[in-house]
């Protein structure tokens, strides 16, 4: 028995030494510890730079921008969906009046 405890400490101080040299994380109990986490390069930064701030994304909003330029902007992306919406209305497919869908139409057969 004793010659196969002393292996078993010999192997683990031999991967002691070889974590050391190597720069790896010495972890005999194979616990998880979050050292790969650790390891990554930082990530903030470059997060920082790829993200505009809020002030930019705010700016970008044609409503906001035109009421801080002082004259009328036109979204167009906004015209387009308004004019869809209303193409939609004219044939009967658009979104129903609050109080007018089917959860409420329902509730009216329900009644009756």
């Amino acid at each position: 028995m004793s010659g196969v405890a002393s292996q078993v400490l010999r192997r683990l101080k031999v991967a002691e030494v070889s974590s050391k040299i190597f720069g790896n994380a010495f972890n005999p109990t194979g616990e998880r510890t979050g050292n790969y986490i650790l390891r990554q390069n930082f990530r903030g930064e470059n997060m920082v730079r790829y993200y505009p701030s809020q002030l930019d994304r705010n700016m970008v909003k044609v409503p906001r921008l035109s009421r801080l330029v002082g004259e009328k902007l036109y979204d167009i992306d906004e015209i387009d969906r308004l004019n869809a919406i209303d193409k939609r209305r004219a044939r009967g497919k658009g979104a129903p009046k609050k109080g007018e869908g089917k959860r409420a139409a329902m509730a009216k057969k329900k009644k009756k």
